[in-house]
């Protein structure tokens, strides 16, 4: 008898406790994956920018500590290997950062209720993550493609035949 006094209060306490899902749970968990991919897609454009610009100076920048790295620290080291390397855009490159940074805030916020439930805010997020991606991904298309464009190849400058001359030729007698 003992034992079934102690569960009372706990089956009791079960029997008004539920959980709320709001309606739209769907639609906002859709947002929530929308914005917590497209952070996923910036972070792995930021890695492999870090990465290549790291293999270009023969640098080696382990995976596994790449991988381990806040989004904040590749952005830094984005900066610092982009400097070394003597990037022609830095000062694109900058931009992005500095934008990347401001969303990198927003990325804790993405679970606050406030937040989670504007839907405005959701998209605007997705959309401006998906833009500094775009800008840092075609920093770096570009300058891949800068640095593998072959060389121009040299020109020799040939003289050209002079025409040639049309002799005319004698008329028949008649």
């Amino acid at each position: 008898m003992g034992s079934s006094r102690r569960d009372e209060p706990t089956d009791a306490l079960a029997a008004k406790i539920s959980t709320l899902k709001p309606l739209s749970g769907d639609v906002r968990a859709q947002q929530i994956r929308d914005v917590v991919d497209a952070f996923r897609r910036l972070r792995s454009s930021v890695t492999r920018f870090v990465q290549m610009f790291a293999s270009a100076r023969h640098a080696s920048v382990a995976a596994e500590a790449l991988s381990a790295a806040p989004l904040r620290e590749l952005l830094s080291m984005l900066a610092t290997e982009a400097q070394a390397a003597r990037f022609a855009r830095m000062r694109e490159l900058k931009i992005a950062i500095r934008q990347a940074r401001v969303l990198e805030r927003t990325r804790d916020a993405v679970f606050s209720e406030s937040f989670s439930t504007d839907p405005t805010a959701m998209r605007e997020t997705v959309t401006a993550l998906e833009r500094v991606d775009a800008i840092l991904v075609g920093l770096c298309v570009e300058h891949v493609l800068e640095r593998h464009k072959p060389a121009a190849p040299r020109t020799v400058a040939l003289k050209a035949p002079a025409p040639p001359t049309r002799r005319r030729l004698p008329e028949p007698a008649h």
